[in-house]
């Protein structure tokens, strides 16, 4: 019951990464998905950790904060 949420969140947080161009913090795509009341913290980050670990996004730490940048398997996944 839960794999049909859990994908449309990873599928918005695809489409967001691809729209903006720039990566994205962790706090600022977090913000737009609690903001819109979408889900919750914990159900956010295990979306971002599955994008991650499956290589559809990727992370860099900057100045001590996660910057997210969508890859080219993320995009085609689009």
């Amino acid at each position: 019951m839960m794999t049909e949420p859990m994908t449309l969140y990873k599928l918005m947080v695809l489409y967001m990464l691809k729209q903006v161009q720039f990566p994205l913090t962790n706090s600022q795509m977090l913000g737009f998905f609690l903001d819109h009341e979408y889900t919750d913290y914990f159900t956010f980050q295990q979306a971002v950790n599955e994008l991650v670990d499956t290589g559809l996004i990727v992370s860099e730490s900057l100045h001590n904060s996660s910057h997210y940048t969508i890859t080219e398997s993320g995009e085609e996944t689009i």
